[in-house]
C-alpha cells in the first residue's frame, strides 16, 4: 500500500509533463495554458489523493485488527479456564464484527471513488486515458486489491479459528463422555451454549484430577485404614 501511494506521488511531476504534452496540439497560449493546467491538475489530484489516503488508513486499521485476531488465536491455545476462554471469545467476536463493518464502509468509499472518477472523465482535460484519469484509476484499483487481499486473509484466519475451536469442543466432549462427537453434535454445542459446556467439562476435569490426587495420597499413606472405592 505504501508503494502504491508513493508511486502515485512520485509520478505526479511526470503526470504534469504529460498533461502539458496534451496541450501542444491545441491553439491556446502555451504559457497561460501551462499555468491553468498545472493549477487544475494540482487541485484535481490533491483532493482525490486526500480521499485515497483516508481509505488507506482505514485499510491499515483492518490490518491492525487482523493482527489482534491472530494474537488472540495463539493465546487461546494456552488458555484452559472457561472464564478466560469466554472473555477471549467475546473480544474476538467483537473484532470480527469490527472488521466486517469496516470492510463494508471501505467498499462503499471505493464505489464512491469509482463514481467520482467516472464523473471526472466528463471534464475537459481529464478524459479517459489522460494522465490524471490513469492515476485516479490506478490508485482506486490498487486500494480495492489491497482490501480484497486483507479480506481473504481474514476469511482464512476466521475459518482456522473456528476449526480449532471445534477441535477444542470435541476434546472436551470426549473428556466428559468418553466418546468422539460427530460434526453435527459439535455444531449444536457451539450454537447453543459452548461456553456452558466448556465450564462443565472443566469442572469435571478438575474434579477428576482432585480425586486422582487424593487416591494417590491415600495409597501412599501406610496409616490409611480405609480402601479407596
Amino acid at each position: 500500500m505504501n508503494d502504491l501511494m508513493t508511486k502515485s506521488f512520485l509520478s505526479y511531476v511526470d503526470l504534469k509533463k504529460e498533461a502539458m504534452k496534451d496541450l501542444e496540439a491545441g491553439n491556446l497560449d502555451m504559457e497561460m495554458a501551462a499555468t491553468a493546467t498545472q493549477n487544475q491538475i494540482d487541485h484535481n489530484l490533491a483532493q482525490f489523493l486526500e480521499e485515497a489516503e483516508m481509505v488507506k488508513k482505514e485499510i491499515g486499521f483492518i490490518r491492525d485488527v487482523l493482527g489482534r485476531l491472530q494474537q488472540a488465536n495463539e493465546e487461546s491455545k494456552c488458555l484452559h479456564k472457561p472464564e478466560a476462554l469466554k472473555a477471549l471469545r467475546i473480544r474476538t467476536n467483537a473484532d470480527i464484527v469490527t472488521v466486517l463493518k469496516k470492510a463494508r464502509s471501505i467498499k462503499s468509499q471505493l464505489e464512491d471513488m469509482d463514481r467520482a472518477n467516472a464523473a471526472n472523465r466528463r471534464l475537459s482535460g481529464y478524459r479517459e486515458g489522460t494522465p490524471v484519469d490513469r492515476t485516479r484509476t490506478s490508485v482506486t484499483n490498487g486500494l480495492r486489491k489491497k482490501l480484497k487481499e486483507l479480506m481473504m486473509d481474514f476469511q482464512e484466519l476466521r475459518q482456522r479459528m473456528m476449526a480449532e475451536y471445534k477441535e477444542t469442543v470435541g476434546r472436551r466432549y470426549f473428556t466428559v463422555t468418553g466418546e468422539y462427537p460427530e460434526e453435527e453434535v459439535i455444531e449444536k454445542i457451539i450454537s447453543s451454549d459452548g461456553g456452558r459446556f466448556l465450564r462443565r467439562s472443566w469442572r469435571y476435569k478438575t474434579g477428576t484430577t482432585r480425586r486422582r490426587r487424593l487416591r494417590r495420597a491415600c495409597l501412599s499413606c501406610t496409616r490409611c485404614s480405609w480402601t479407596w472405592r
